[in-house]
């Protein structure tokens, strides 16, 4: 692939919007004035925060062009800013009336046009994402490695998608949704819709007017129902990251609806790794390195880490994930749960993911999570969403019963020193955006006294 835009003599659509579509060459124009008036201000670190796809693209390509270095909120609003204690010279916004106390650049149309808009592979981009502990965190990257990300994907699926435009449900300030709804079909040629789509009925919509690929997390895929959403035959291909689909609605994708998911593993740290596409309870464990990315297992006391290289990680070179794992002789891997959710009670060793894979096979539990609750004495806490059937037995019974009737099933597998103490049965997990379930969110459901 070549640059992701060639010219302004382009007709092609790049961007499709409610106003109308913007062409490949537009978009370049887009790119040149915003780069234009980039070289006109002093600012060196800068907000980029469009809810606009296209317009966020063309911020993207003028800041990485100039080698500003480009800041990416886990929100799109200034609060976000000010709460993670980032520190910006200036915003370029589609929305700069809600960044008050910033200096601004507006994304819209200008009659500046710089010479050229070929974005720096040595241009920096700061993500933040409050990984498990809620905290947010910095990670730095640069366009080179989000180039060589890009083409991998290409490589690994682009002649199976053909030229079919891009929609998504997650927002494009996280790296996956950068990654797969702007960066990707800008340097393969596929037009972009600009709206995050938030419903089934955006979905539907875009269905009717063009064949598409969806970019989804499970948190969506899952609560929405099959019949919600439009004709696999308009979908030419469906993605989903940020954590793994629940068998149960991998399965029903396939066999009900007609389209596999691709799910991707990874994290803002590494980039891509792997994927799957379900085929069958069997294979379902086990993951396929996305082509150019090595996978190698370094012992610990928790178990067997995975580690992992290629040209787009944080690090240059071999990185460590956050996860366990066990790989096969031909080179795929299972993951066995977060190297750091292996807790040890007098001795005991049990793994938290381990032990919701447990709960998630009770015919009451639709989703749970696991976290050690703070305090003197360690304590496990539970997250559960029941489904109907679960739902009505706790409103018949009350939540003592539900408790006990949950840890006799988890006294099956485990000694009574390792269950859960603490029990929460909300309507749903507290996700955020990408559909990642946050620790902070979770402990803060086990903030009253109640058993």
């Amino acid at each position: 692939m070549g640059m992701p835009l060639s010219g302004t003599d382009d007709t092609r659509p790049a961007v499709l919007a409610a106003g109308g579509e913007v062409s490949r060459g537009a978009l370049a124009q887009r790119a040149r004035m915003l780069a234009a008036a980039v070289d006109a201000h002093p600012a060196r670190r800068w907000a980029l925060v469009c809810d606009d796809a296209g317009w966020f693209a063309a911020g993207l390509l003028a800041l990485a062009s100039r080698r500003r270095t480009m800041v990416l909120p886990q929100a799109p609003q200034a609060g976000s800013l000010a709460a993670a204690g980032i520190e910006v010279d200036a915003v370029l916004t589609d929305r700069p009336g809600d960044f008050a106390g910033y200096a601004t650049l507006a994304a819209r149309e200008n009659e500046l046009l710089a010479d050229d808009c070929q974005p720096q592979d040595d241009a920096k981009i700061e993500f933040y994402t409050s990984g498990s502990s809620g905290a947010p965190k910095c990670v730095p990257k640069t366009y080179a490695q989000l180039r060589r990300e890009v083409e991998a994907l290409e490589r690994q699926w682009g002649a199976a998608l053909g030229t079919a435009a891009v929609a998504g449900t997650v927002p494009h300030y996280h790296l996956y949704g950068l990654l797969f709804r702007v960066l990707w079909p800008l340097y393969a040629g596929r037009p972009i819709h600009a709206a995050l789509c938030q419903q089934p009925a955006d979905l539907r919509a875009v269905a009717i007017k063009t064949p598409f690929i969806l970019v989804s997390s499970p948190a969506f895929l899952s609560r929405a129902g099959l019949d919600e959403l439009p004709s696999a035959s308009r979908v030419a291909g469906l993605f989903s990251s940020g954590a793994p689909l629940p068998d149960d609605t991998a399965r029903a994708l396939k066999r009900d609806w007609g389209r596999a998911a691709v799910e991707v593993y990874g994290s803002t740290e590494t980039g891509g790794v792997a994927w799957r596409a379900w085929t069958d309870a069997e294979s379902r464990p086990w993951w396929q390195p996305i082509g150019g990315t090595e996978v190698d297992l370094r012992e610990e006391e928790a178990g067997p880490r995975l580690w992992v290289r290629s040209g787009c990680t944080w690090e240059e070179d071999w990185m460590p994930t956050g996860d366990l794992a066990r790989t096969s002789t031909d080179g795929r891997f299972a993951l066995l749960g977060r190297a750091d959710d292996v807790l040890k009670f007098e001795d005991k060793r049990v793994s938290l993911s381990e032990m919701r894979g447990r709960l998630l096979q009770h015919t009451w539990v639709a989703d749970a999570r696991l976290l050690l609750l703070p305090g003197k004495r360690a304590l496990i806490g539970a997250v559960v969403v029941l489904k109907p059937d679960g739902r009505a037995a706790l409103d018949a019974s009350g939540k003592l019963a539900m408790n006990e009737s949950l840890r006799a099933w988890l006294r099956q597998s485990y000694e009574a020193l390792l269950l859960p103490r603490k029990w929460r049965f909300p309507e749903t997990l507290p996700d955020n955006a990408m559909g990642k379930t946050e620790q902070a969110r979770l402990l803060a459901l086990f903030g009253g006294d109640e058993a």
